[in-house]
């Protein structure tokens, strides 16, 4: 189920209902600083609170460890919050006691090192060294340079149609050059494309593309002919 959240309306509605409706499984869709941290920390209390999950059993993962070190704070401080607000003896007292001695140990970080901590858990099946390092962004960019010069050495000797209509674009003259275009390229697809899957290539009949197009255009122009008229 998908939930958009338009900024142009009151949201309220959609919050609450993040946070109370735990029986559904809920993808949020809304753009950057409208709330999504605080929806998704919103939703963890209650399911704490009500006694569906541990912090122990829940997963929550970020892009950067700012964010993750983020969302550990603001989990905290809302966790304490609901602790106050409840019985000293109840049950979800006792659940959010628990839950603040279980924060440090709980699976709020980054994507990548919710997986490294599961690989290194499992090593044996993951066919992996249990004592590998995740490379620093550092590091990382002089592999992916290294890997990047090595292949676009060889696809020069005999490039596809796609990078023959690079090296013969004429607007490059006071942009950074074909080489740099293709490795903010295959920067981009290495972010977005992490598994081994072959990409799957749409043929395009080019020359009938774009004499759809002009066609389109010139009905356009009579269009606007008659218009004028």
């Amino acid at each position: 189920m998908t939930l958009v959240t338009p900024a142009i309306i009151s949201d309220q509605a959609v919050r609450d209902r993040i946070r109370d409706d735990l029986d559904v499984t809920l993808v949020i869709e809304a753009a950057a600083g409208t709330g999504k941290t605080t929806a998704l920390v919103n939703r963890i209390v209650s399911v704490i609170g009500s006694g569906r999950g541990e912090l122990a059993r829940i997963v929550a993962v970020t892009f950067t460890e700012k964010a993750a070190g983020e969302l550990k704070l603001r989990l905290r401080a809302e966790i304490e919050r609901a602790r106050q607000n409840t019985e000293p003896l109840s049950e979800s007292r006792a659940r959010f006691d628990l839950a603040l001695k279980q924060l440090e140990e709980a699976r709020i970080g980054t994507i990548h090192s919710f997986c490294a901590d599961l690989l290194r858990e499992r090593p044996v099946e993951a066919q992996v060294d249990p004592m590998f390092e995740v490379a620093p962004e550092d590091v990382a960019g002089e592999m992916f340079d290294a890997a990047f010069e090595r292949w676009f050495e060889k696809i020069l000797d005999n490039p596809g149609e796609g990078m023959r209509r690079l090296l013969r674009r004429r607007d490059l003259s006071s942009r950074t050059g074909p080489r740099a275009i293709a490795r903010r390229a295959a920067l981009e697809l290495m972010n977005w494309r992490d598994f081994d899957s072959p990409w799957q290539h749409s043929p395009m009949e080019r020359d009938a593309e774009i004499d759809a197009i002009i066609a389109e255009v010139e009905a356009l122009g009579k269009l606007a002919e008659l218009g004028e008229d």
